[in-house]
């Protein structure tokens, strides 16, 4: 699952088929369990047009007899209700006497809820439940009860599986999210200026998804995906990780996380070349680099910080002055031109890396807040 465009908007993938169908078989399995024994026979109300998918893979889970009425009614313009909710063609059949369980797609504020709720007692329907495929407890305002949820979700602005984007994208068969308030950080600077040390802290304030090269390719390798598997033939071979693998995982990880607003990349990129593909990757998002946040220490620093580094570690390897002498022209010679390629991007913007671990956090937020 890639991004997405309808219209002028891009949206990246957010609840697969799969869990939709599991969540459909659950309430399905509840609401049978609460009518399977009716002596008459209820009616499902199908909203259209957003309901149409939902209602449709319901009813075919569900086992006792029941009946289907639709109504069409309309809050939405694009991306905003318009918070007046519009009977378009009314009901296609009769609700009297009948029980009746309103199938949403998806339930925010409640208004159109409301009006249904009102018009199933305005036609003498005995009974009304309420149904939803996805819920949106954060914007519910009524204190009425929805009576079956098959999916919990944040305020976002979604499509896929019957919902659309002015008219676009009912037909696909898994959900998208709206993609255009992620942001994209590269966290820079040379080794031993505390990237990793400020990565955890920036992305539990940001609610980033941190993304370490070193341990994304563990991560991948554990788990024996297939460029894990790549990457774990070339690192037994002897034989550096090429870029276009690392790239890979990158953009696979852009493209499952959910729940974040935004990623922040540790490690990546090093070099041009790596920054040119994630422009690409970014690109096809119709997004770009939010930021870089450049930690800056001058090389006497580097030097004190590796050494204590490793000694507490025990690495002794990591603590003679050839590797880290060896260390800081790698990092002069491939890894510094970037401060010029994002300078020209104009998303460059660099942090003084000196002092206690509190003072650069607090330079790193004062930035972060302005970005």
């Amino acid at each position: 699952m890639g991004n997405i465009r309808l219209h002028d908007k891009s949206f990246r993938p957010f609840i697969e088929y799969d869990k939709i169908e599991s969540a459909i078989d659950k309430v399905a399995a509840e609401i049978t369990s609460d009518f399977k024994d009716s002596k008459d026979v209820p009616v499902l109300l199908c909203v259209l047009n957003g309901s149409i998918l939902f209602t449709a893979e319901l009813m075919k889970r569900l086992t006792f007899k029941c009946e289907i009425v639709c109504v069409k009614l309309s809050s939405y313009i694009g991306t905003q209700s318009t918070g007046e909710v519009r009977d378009i063609i009314g009901m296609t059949g009769s609700v009297k006497g009948k029980r009746v369980i309103i199938v949403e797609d998806i339930i925010d504020s409640g208004r159109t809820i409301a009006n249904l709720v009102k018009m199933m007692e305005a036609n003498g329907a005995s009974e009304t439940k309420i149904c939803t495929m996805l819920f949106k407890p954060g914007c519910y305002k009524l204190d009425k009860k929805i009576d079956y949820v098959a999916m919990e979700i944040p305020d976002d602005f979604i499509v896929g599986f019957g919902l659309d984007y002015d008219g676009l994208g009912r037909n696909i068969k898994d959900i998208y999210v709206l993609d255009e308030n992620m942001k994209y950080y590269i966290l820079f600077g040379p080794p031993g200026a505390g990237k990793g040390t400020q990565a955890a802290s920036m992305a539990e304030r940001f609610n980033l998804c941190h993304i370490s090269t070193g341990d994304l390719l563990r991560g991948e390798m554990a788990k024996g995906s297939e460029l894990g598997l790549k990457a774990k033939a070339l690192i037994e071979a002897g034989e550096l990780v090429p870029d276009e693998i690392v790239e890979g995982m990158i953009e696979n990880k852009f493209d499952s996380v959910k729940g974040f607003s935004g990623f922040l990349l540790d490690g990546f990129p090093r070099t041009t070349a790596q920054a040119e593909a994630l422009d690409k990757m970014l690109a096809k998002r119709d997004t770009s680099v939010t930021g870089v946040v450049s930690l800056m220490i001058p090389d006497e620093m580097i030097k004190e910080r590796i050494k204590h580094r490793a000694a507490i570690e025990g690495r002794a390897d990591d603590a003679s002055d050839e590797t880290i002498s060896n260390r800081i022209k790698t990092y002069h010679e491939k890894t510094e031109p970037l401060v010029e390629y994002y300078k020209k991007a104009g998303a460059y913007n660099e942090i003084d890396g000196t002092g206690t671990i509190e003072e650069v956090r607090e330079r790193i937020n004062s930035l972060m807040e302005t970005l």
